[in-house]
């Protein structure tokens, strides 16, 4: 049986993305906990973020504000995990050469992701208000936010439409 070596940061082992969709399972299952921080008026409305340890953010995104649909995202040097607590996703990760593989993500649903994933996902047409939460965990420490920028995330890189 083959392992892959684990990816190390500064402070060790990079959590593996089964292990950061735990979470994301844990933090979405409390949604009436921290549903109502979505609401604030904290200058975006559409998305928050719950938690940030280190390498780890964990974020809570309102999809009913959201532009429809997003641009495919590159995630190198992150892992990570989605949660949908509410409403649906359309999820398509990239696929050389071929079509996209499109998926519906329903409500109390999860996938993870290692380093080479590349997707993007919008709320489901007809699904109702959509809410998830996302859990990251990047090989080094993201750095302190400007005031300008809000709290910092994870590294994204931005592709095709």
């Amino acid at each position: 049986m083959e392992t892959k070596p684990a990816v190390r940061g500064p402070g060790g082992p990079v959590p593996e993305p089964e292990e950061l969709m735990e979470i994301a399972y844990e933090v979405g299952r409390d949604y009436l906990r921290w549903r109502p921080r979505l609401a604030e008026p904290d200058g975006e409305g559409n998305w928050i973020q719950l938690f940030r340890a280190d390498r780890i953010g964990v974020w809570a995104i309102s999809w009913h504000r959201m532009p429809p649909g997003t641009c495919y995202l590159d995630h190198e040097q992150v892992r990570g995990a989605v949660y949908v607590a509410r409403g649906a996703l359309t999820h398509e990760r990239a696929r050389l050469g071929s079509a996209p593989h499109t998926t519906e993500i329903g409500a109390g649903n999860a996938f993870c992701f290692d380093e080479t994933f590349y997707h993007r996902m919008h709320a489901a047409r007809d699904a109702g208000p959509t809410v998830t939460v996302h859990v990251f965990a990047t090989p080094v420490a993201p750095g302190p936010a400007s005031e300008d920028e809000g709290p910092a995330g994870p590294p994204l890189r931005l592709g095709l439409p």
